[in-house]
């Protein structure tokens, strides 16, 4: 519940998009956030059990949809710094970008096959931070 009001508050702190205006979804492995609105267009997966889907791990922030009006590279970087900082300490482990080579063109995650398909994924942690400096 916690870690919805941290997304929240990043959310109207960086963009005033209240949080009337982000769909929680939750279901048996977690939760989903949607946004749409004022030119974003953003889908997150929060999963606590994968039941392994496509070979991903338990605790993973999966990347689906990240769209900006503008100064898109600048945003999901700081959308990843953002996951980076504080979902670790709700226990998410990794953060991954599901079949989305434009959406890892800002993120140069490195690519992992994964079960029929492949995705991108790192560890959070001080590489990933390192990584995502300009």
């Amino acid at each position: 519940m916690y870690l919805k009001f941290d997304i929240a508050v990043y959310f109207y702190q960086n963009y005033g998009i209240s949080m009337e205006s982000i769909a929680f979804e939750s279901h048996m492995v977690g939760f989903n956030v949607f946004i749409n609105e004022m030119g974003i267009r953003l889908y997150i997966r929060f999963w606590e059990q994968s039941k392994r889907h496509n070979g991903l791990p338990d605790m993973c922030v999966i990347l689906v949809t990240a769209n900006f009006q503008s100064h898109e590279r600048r945003h999901i970087r700081n959308l990843a710094k953002f996951l980076n900082s504080v979902v670790p300490r709700y226990g998410y482990e990794f953060l991954a970008i599901e079949q989305n080579d434009e959406l890892n063109l800002h993120l140069n995650l490195p690519e992992v096959p994964v079960r029929n398909s492949w995705c991108y994924f790192a560890p959070f942690g001080e590489e990933l931070a390192e990584q995502l400096e300009d």
